[in-house]
């Protein structure tokens, strides 16, 4: 009993393991019971064609706590995100749909500054095709993408499957050559954000999934949304109000492309939401600090489907307890709302 409890305790640190039980079946059961219990992807050699007695119970006890923690994070766990509730009069000061409504560009100014951009090499980074200029006129189709954040995500998008063709799986381009690029796309409504990008790289290990990678010369750039307005909604009795994204020194993404046509955006690093969020009731509950999960740009309106975490940096900054920091890791807010910047 002790050593089963002490390899689970100790799972990660699969050494320890090792020198208290000698059996390799019990370290099989543990990793698989923690696998079923995170709903992590199994892996095929541990799974088994007829589940034993002592797996059969480990479910039916893990279904029973992820009820509890379900009912807990009801009750405890904040609604940090937006939704359309009913609105009282108190919540109302504008924001709730965006007003950065992305300005016509110079499409012709844009296809050169994109054709221009150079690898930090100096080789030449994309290759010449029609397609690539008929996806970036698309982009840049107001009557189709509606907000410039949705404008920005997708413009890295169709980069990265223009890559040349003598480029493998990776590239860094040439920083001067992309804030070029930026500027004239007037994807940002402050243009000093792109000023303050030092670095911009692509990895394509899979084509359809690219990860971005863009790095500033400073450790915080603040990029204000809604053209400093911000978005208020009413969710859990508190009037939400999302007021800037925080990119730090490195921020990434991987993005990939819906067959609807929708731009999923994900696993974000380095980037936070900040704002007044938090939960009115049983439990009262102030948040600062969100971070993305994933955010799914609905093409042709300004809406967009957001999951997201409380991020750690909320509890570096601000005093919560424990259980309110182990239900948040666990449990997402998913929303549908308006969102640019």
């Amino acid at each position: 009993m002790f050593t089963a409890i002490f390899c689970f305790l100790s799972f990660f640190v699969p050494a320890k393991c090792l020198t208290r039980s000698r059996t390799p079946g019990t370290i099989q059961r543990l990793r698989l019971t923690l696998n079923v219990i995170l709903n992590l992807k199994q892996q095929p050699l541990l799974v088994k064609k007829r589940p034993t007695r002592f797996l059969k119970r480990f479910m039916i006890w893990s279904r029973a706590v992820k009820k509890f923690l379900v009912i807990l994070a009801l009750l405890v766990a904040p609604g940090f995100g937006l939704a359309s509730e009913k609105i009282p009069e108190s919540c109302v000061k504008g924001g709730f749909d965006p007003v950065t409504v992305p300005a016509p560009v110079d499409i012709d100014r844009v296809l050169k500054d994109l054709h221009a951009v150079r690898t930090k090499g100096g080789k030449q980074a994309l290759s010449n095709s029609k397609q690539l200029d008929k996806e970036i006129r698309e982009v840049f189709d107001t009557t189709q993408i509606k907000t410039k954040m949705e404008q920005f995500f997708r413009l890295l998008y169709v980069v990265s499957r223009h890559i040349h063709p003598d480029i493998k799986h990776r590239v860094e381009f040439n920083h001067k050559d992309a804030r070029k690029l930026l500027l004239s796309a007037t994807v940002f409504s402050d243009p000093k954000v792109p000023n303050h990008i030092n670095r911009i790289r692509v990895e394509r290990i899979r084509t359809d999934q690219p990860k971005w990678i863009v790095g500033f010369d400073q450790p915080r750039t603040d990029v204000v949304l809604n053209n400093g307005e911000g978005f208020f909604l009413y969710k859990s009795g508190k009037c939400q109000h999302a007021k800037k994204l925080i990119f730090r020194n490195q921020f990434s993404v991987h993005l990939r492309m819906q067959s609807n046509g929708n731009l999923l955006a994900q696993y974000f690093k380095g980037v936070d939401l900040f704002g007044d969020f938090g939960n009115r009731g049983i439990v009262d509950v102030d948040i600062e600090y969100v971070e993305f999960r994933k955010v799914e740009f609905y093409k042709g309106t300004f809406n967009g489907k957001v999951t997201a975490y409380v991020s750690e940096e909320e509890f570096k900054q601000n005093d919560h307890s424990m259980i309110l920091r182990f239900i948040t890791r666990f449990v997402p807010d998913n929303t549908v709302q308006p969102i640019d910047w």
